[in-house]
């Protein structure tokens, strides 16, 4: 708390600080239509060419870049007065999500469409929503300098949830930004050993000209979570009076019997340094009945084509550390004796990773004269990868049942670590049509033609068009996409003390088509589509990696409807996906989400918002999370779901202050208490939760 506190102060007299300068800025008008943000109410057409004129009125604009090419795109920053409360939960990034109870700790979406394609380092894929990407970054345009923090909390002293976070950006001149961000999370955690720690933050700038653009950051994060496993026996919330019938301490979770005997952490750490840069190439064009303050004509520089460079790297390393041996209990082989590979030392896994890429690309712009009705761009991509991981002892046994116990090595002479490299240079182009409405486009491919992933490839691509429907606008928009992906490296090669593989694991062929509808008239949006997988990969019921030899194929139907009425509001959202094996992909059938709510002004100032919304999902096998491997594989045990998580909440607004307070789970004092996230892993109890957010922009 005194470190939250702290960074809190500093932040608050910083923006103070900066109060005092008043430096105007340019808004960037360029759009991109890959990796378009998912707060698509801020922005009901993705491919506009946003209005510079608009941008410029503004006081602050925010945008991300696309992959590899850094096209840049506006993206909404949160500053709804709307649902903030619910904006600071896990489950508000997505319809459906798995995850440890805590507010930090590792998740998995439940919508297989919006789960990404596996890292290398597999080990940063569970926290996805904490970590800073290239793809995610937000770079930013003000006028004045802008800060926000961000401080939420719940529960009391002895499992006390805490979050701080704050940005503060700034302009010097047109050209010139800078500025930082920064993370923290603190969860004491409601059952024994959950509590987790992160921390993470990123320094930013960008420097734009007619002819140079450059955006770059650097970034660093560490996370712990200490691991228990799950629970050990689900009745303690399933049938909590019969299993405490005996007078244990029924109200304290943290007496709750865990998997773990012992206390282990996960340490994953990582670190990246981006840069995005190009030179424009054109010619200036005067500007008709525009003159200067001499009577001369006003002329605006026109891009051709540019010279990109991309330069991305990436360092992050993995630590698993257990308290004492006797954390080998819980990894026994049928006969009862631990599965151990290597010496009996200690439970202390380790392993680190680091990457790094380059792109160079040529690109034809779209526009600068009226017969050029698309965009052109090809790249090259040289992608440079190290891996380190335990070396095998000699004389011991790395088969299914490991070495067991007193292990005796035949040399005393041999490696500590092995050292995996991988090298891989891709080709790739990009075509792309984003002025106007009536129809819009891209498609984009790229290949691996040398090195370890050769054939490797990827093709995206999009087709829109907008109309007017009932005076608002309508989208009707059309996706897909065809991947040939080499499976992530430590999903082929993994040495721990209790897993180790070394698998040939052949390509992942993927094919996906959907459309989606957007009518902004009836507040309606509808989505579809089919995925089919070859050759997938899972981590099956022992939690190793197992490739499905067959065809897997993976139906989604989505719908949004939100009702407004005055004061009233009522938002809907439910999702339908159908798997084909059930076995290797378990998934929800149906996903629902509902929000309904009061909002009101109170002296004109004030705005209010009362309301309670609900997460449902039916019942399936969810997945378990193993924290020796940090990956969710599929069990056969227990069915997650069923149970309709209900929050109650307040959310006020006060001029530049946002504010809420929200009673978590409250479903939980009045539904049959089946409250699981994941496999063994519940949700924490009913809480209350509190947060403010206050932005500094004038």
């Amino acid at each position: 708390m005194k470190h939250c506190l702290y960074i809190l102060v500093l932040l608050i007299v910083s923006a103070t600080t900066m109060q005092a300068q008043h430096r105007p800025g340019s808004g960037k008008g360029s759009f991109s239509l890959s990796n378009l943000s998912s707060a698509k109410s801020d922005i009901p057409d993705s491919l506009l060419v946003a209005d510079s004129l608009a941008l410029n009125n503004k006081r602050i604009t925010g945008y991300r870049l696309t992959p590899l090419l850094g096209e840049q795109y506006v993206a909404p920053m949160d500053t709804n007065t709307l649902n903030f409360g619910n904006s600071t939960l896990v489950e508000a990034n997505s319809l459906a999500v798995g995850y440890l109870a805590n507010i930090g700790s590792a998740a998995q979406t439940r919508i297989f469409s919006e789960r990404q394609e596996a890292r290398d380092f597999v080990f940063a894929d569970p926290y996805d929503y904490y970590i800073t990407t290239p793809e995610n970054a937000m770079f930013y345009n003000t006028k004045i300098p802008y800060t926000e923090v961000l401080y939420t909390t719940a529960g009391g002293s002895g499992n006390k949830e805490e979050r701080l976070k704050g940005m503060l950006t700034t302009n010097f001149g047109k050209q010139i930004n800078i500025g930082g961000d920064i993370d923290y999370i603190y969860a004491r955690g409601f059952y024994k050993n959950n509590g987790n720690k992160l921390l993470s933050y990123r320094l930013f700038g960008s420097y734009q000209t007619e002819r140079y653009e450059a955006h770059a950051y650097l970034s660093n994060f560490n996370f712990v979570n200490y691991e228990n496993g799950g629970l050990a026996n689900d009745s303690v919330i399933t049938h909590h009076d019969e299993y405490f019938a005996g007078g244990r301490n029924q109200d304290d979770p943290k007496a709750y019997d865990i998997r773990y005997a012992v206390k282990a952490w996960n340490r994953v750490r990582g670190k990246q340094y981006f840069l995005t840069h190009r030179y424009n190439l054109g010619f200036y064009r005067e500007l008709e009945e525009e003159t200067d303050t001499l009577g001369n004509p006003l002329k605006q520089f026109i891009p051709v084509s540019s010279i990109i460079h991309t330069i991305e790297y990436k360092d992050n390393r993995r630590r698993f550390v257990g308290e004492s041996t006797a954390l080998d209990n819980s990894y026994l082989n049928p006969d009862g004796t631990p599965r151990v590979y290597g010496l009996v030392t200690g439970v202390d896994d380790r392993t680190s990773y680091w990457n790094l890429r380059n792109t160079f690309g040529l690109s034809m712009r779209e526009g600068f004269q009226d017969w050029v009705k698309f965009g052109l761009t090809a790249f090259i991509t040289f992608d440079k990868r190290r891996f380190e991981l335990p070396a095998e002892i000699p004389g011991l046994n790395y088969g299914p049942t490991g070495s067991g116990y007193d292990p005796t090595p035949t040399s005393l002479n041999f490696p500590v670590s092995q050292r995996y490299d991988e090298f891989s240079t891709y080709i790739g182009a990009e075509i792309s049509k984003r002025l106007g409405s009536i129809l819009t486009y891209d498609a984009r491919g790229e290949l691996c033609v040398v090195g370890d992933d050769i054939g490797e490839f990827r093709a995206t691509g999009h087709l829109q068009t907008k109309f007017n429907l009932f005076n608002k606008d309508a989208i009707i928009r059309a996706e897909g996409y065809f991947k040939n992906v080499t499976p992530a490296f430590y999903t082929r090669h993994f040495h721990s003390r209790y897993f180790w593989w070394d698998n040939n694991l052949n390509m992942t062929q993927q094919i996906y088509a959907g459309a989606k509808i957007d009518l902004e008239s009836t507040r309606t949006q509808l989505s579809a589509g089919i995925e089919s997988i070859q050759n997938y990969v899972f981590f099956n019921k022992q939690g190793l990696p197992e490739q499905k030899s067959g065809n897997l194929q993976v139906l989604s139907a989505r719908v949004k409807q939100d009702i407004i009425y005055r004061a009233f509001g009522w938002e809907n959202e439910a999702a339908y996906q159908l798997s084909s094996d059930k076995d290797v992909l378990p998934l929800p059938q149906i996903s629902v989400y509902s929000n309904i709510y009061l909002k009101f002004k109170l002296a004109k100032v004030l705005t209010i918002q009362l309301g309670a919304n609900m997460y449902y999902n039916t019942a399936y096998y969810a997945p378990y999370y193993e924290p020796a491997t940090q990956q969710f594989q599929v069990q056969d045990e227990v069915k997650v779901g069923n149970y309709p998580l209900i929050n109650a909440y307040a959310n006020f607004h006060l001029k530049q202050a946002r504010f809420f307070v929200m009673a978590y789970n409250l479903s939980n004092k009045f539904v049959e208490p089946n409250y699981f996230s994941l496999a063994h892993y519940p949700l924490n109890p009913m809480v209350l939760k509190m947060g403010i957010s206050v932005t500094f922009n004038n």
